[in-house]
């Protein structure tokens, strides 16, 4: 089951299931390709998602718009797309805080090796990058970090131990180090995640108020009608938080909707 108005605001490609590995993920219709969107658009996007979201960034996001938009009249547009609700109640993961904590597999251990995660994320707001995986190996006396999900470089880190404990060697942007008690070779681990967004929807909002005039006039219409005279008012000058920013978000879902039946 999947509701059209989250389709279009996530925009993503379709698939004949969901991706139970990623929070807050819900179904996609099979058939649905994103659609190619306009500059304007895709700036409002990046204030909403980062530069370059992923599938995380986008669910955690779609699902904080969505249920904010629901306590709110403007609900009925979302009904009017497609009444099939399937975010009315939070995904219960999201409020888990192991649910953004690192996940350590080992592959392959030697003898008692181990390794431990400590630190804490850096924000994934400004790119939208909110997964991360690496494999971290044991190998000639030295630490190898294999960078899976991001454009780090990988890193080899000689082994000091101290008091049966190595120095802490970074996890290439994530905020992440790690230890590990042994320079032993052929130790292999998994270390994945995903990073909660920082940013609040005010914070949001007001990164939204800083388009030229002329972005404004393309999303609501130099002179609104229909619809969009009533998301340009919410967003202009309803006095709640709730409706300035779902003013903006209808605005968008449904540009998104005009440009698939063009």
């Amino acid at each position: 089951m999947y509701n059209h108005a989250r389709t279009l605001l996530v925009n993503l490609p379709g698939a004949s299931g969901f991706a139970s590995d990623v929070p807050a993920d819900e179904l996609i219709p099979q058939d649905f390709n994103p659609t190619n969107l306009p500059r304007y658009l895709l700036q409002f996007r990046q204030d909403m998602f980062g530069t370059d979201p992923d599938r995380g960034m986008l669910n955690y996001r779609a699902q904080q718009l969505l249920s904010l938009i629901s306590s709110t009249e403007l609900q009925q547009y979302v009904t009017d797309l497609d009444p099939r609700i399937t975010y009315a109640d939070a995904d219960p993961s999201l409020m888990l805080a192991e649910t953004f904590e690192p996940v350590v597999s080992p592959f392959t251990v030697v003898g008692s090796s181990n390794l431990t995660v400590l630190g804490s994320q850096i924000s994934p707001d400004v790119t939208g990058q909110t997964r991360y995986h690496y494999v971290v190996k044991t190998d000639a006396g030295n630490l190898l970090i294999s960078t899976q999900h991001s454009t780090a470089q990988d890193t080899v880190t000689p082994l000091v131990l101290t008091s049966g404990l190595s120095q802490a060697v970074p996890l290439p942007l994530s905020g992440y180090s790690v230890r590990v008690n042994t320079t032993a070779d052929g130790n292999v681990w998994s270390v994945k995640g995903t990073r909660r967004p920082t940013r609040s929807l005010l914070e949001v909002l007001e990164s939204m108020r800083n388009k030229q005039a002329e972005s404004y006039l393309k999303l609501f219409g130099s002179q609104p009608k229909g619809p969009y005279k009533t998301f340009y008012n919410c967003w202009n000058s309803h006095p709640e938080m709730a409706y300035q920013l779902g003013g903006i978000v209808m605005a968008m879902i449904y540009r998104t909707q005009e440009l698939r039946n063009a």
